[in-house]
């Protein structure tokens, strides 16, 4: 098949999978399409219907400038990186993702979310995810799932202070529902069914202000798209009812002070051809590439007040155990683990790329399960 009989294909199947979209969805009159740079910014572009439509109709793109795919997240320029950065790229959106956005921080109700891919000197980590999750199947004969918590402090605007204040600890979630909250968290249940996510759990998290929603088990790039998501629905929600959501990994000074994680769950299991495949070989692989797991995980040096033995949060030394939260990784089940190095910092297509790139790199497990090891000396032992 040619390259132009193969595109003409493709551009066919997704105007027929838009347009049974926007029959069953008749309200939807704007498209917010969305990418996410190298430096793990959500960019945004907004599209009337008719020209979403229209360009997924032609197979077409949207051009888009160097600075489209990367500034830090200080707003600072690079000016060393400009002579690296000329031309233009083009944004193709991936009309897979699209899902509507009823639930918007103005109650209008009319848009739709779709993810776009850039193709840019490959800057864009979305399409790097993709190609390793294909290697994984391909080469290694191993399937994923990611499932992505998300933490959040819900305050009010321009303060530190709590939306509903109540005591630190786990506690309490049963006092939402008698709170200022429970409108919030209850249209955030209901608007993520309604985009057809099954939400996990909600629950009532350690600090003052904090919650946390648990996504779904999916494949690496549905499981990213839907985080990506999920941040906009439940900041969008927040900002309805007149109160900020904020991801932020350290919103307060201090030790004592709620700190917010991104934890990527992830889950490995082996196809026909790969019968010999040892979990335990993953695990040490991804072990292997912890610090720079930490660096495209953890981006601010925020993030890095998180960091340390007895925080409950990554731990402070290369390590796992079974069930064990102060360690930078937490073994679920013999093949399903949690990574704890993760914030909202992060560009999430990345890191969950450098994780499977991570677990390929298969090796025998040398450091000890740390399951019921608490203090500093404890840890150390098998670390």
């Amino acid at each position: 098949m040619s390259t132009s009989i193969h595109e003409e294909t493709h551009a066919n199947r997704a105007a027929g999978s838009v347009e049974e979209f926007f029959n069953q969805n008749h309200s939807v009159q704007v498209v917010i399409l969305q990418w996410v740079d190298i430096c793990g910014i959500i960019r945004t572009r907004l599209l009337p219907a008719s020209r979403f439509r229209n360009l997924v109709r032609s197979g077409g793109h949207l051009d888009c400038a160097p600075l489209d795919t990367l500034v830090p997240t200080t707003a600072e320029f690079i000016p060393q990186l400009f002579a690296l950065f000329n031309g233009k790229g083009q944004i193709y959106p991936d009309v897979s993702s699209i899902r509507t956005m009823k639930h918007d921080a103005s109650g209008i109700g009319n848009a739709a979310r779709c993810v776009g891919t850039v193709d840019f000197q490959n800057t864009d980590a979305r399409l790097l995810l993709d190609d390793i999750d294909k290697k994984a199947g391909e080469s290694r004969g191993l399937k994923f799932l990611v499932g992505i918590e998300l933490e959040f402090c819900l305050l009010v605007p321009g303060t530190l202070e709590a939306a509903e204040p109540a005591k630190p600890g786990v506690a309490g979630t049963l006092g939402t529902l008698r709170s200022k909250v429970w409108p919030i968290l209850n249209e955030i249940i209901v608007a993520f069914g309604e985009a057809g996510i099954e939400v996990q759990q909600v629950i009532k998290e350690y600090g003052t202000s904090a919650y946390e929603v648990a996504l779904p088990p999916l494949p690496p790039i549905e499981a990213v798209d839907t985080y990506y998501y999920a941040k906009e629905l439940i900041q969008n929600v927040a900002h309805k009812y007149g109160i900020l959501a904020t991801f932020y990994p350290t919103p307060y000074d201090g030790e004592q002070g709620q700190k917010s994680g991104q934890h990527i769950h992830i889950s490995a299991t082996q196809t026909e051809e790969n019968k010999d495949w040892n979990p335990d070989d993953t695990l040490a692989g991804i072990l292997s590439h912890i610090p720079a797991l930490m660096a495209l995980g953890m981006c601010q040096v925020d993030s890095y007040e998180r960091v340390n033995i007895g925080r409950m949060c990554t731990g402070g030394l290369v390590g796992w155990g079974d069930n064990n939260r102060d360690m930078p990784v937490r073994r679920v089940t013999k093949n399903h683990w949690e990574i704890r190095v993760n914030d909202a910092t992060s560009n999430s297509y990345a890191m969950v790329a450098a994780i499977i790139g991570a677990a390929l790199d298969s090796k025998p497990l040398t450091i000890a399960n740390a399951a019921g090891r608490s203090t500093e000396v404890e840890i150390a032992d098998v670390c």
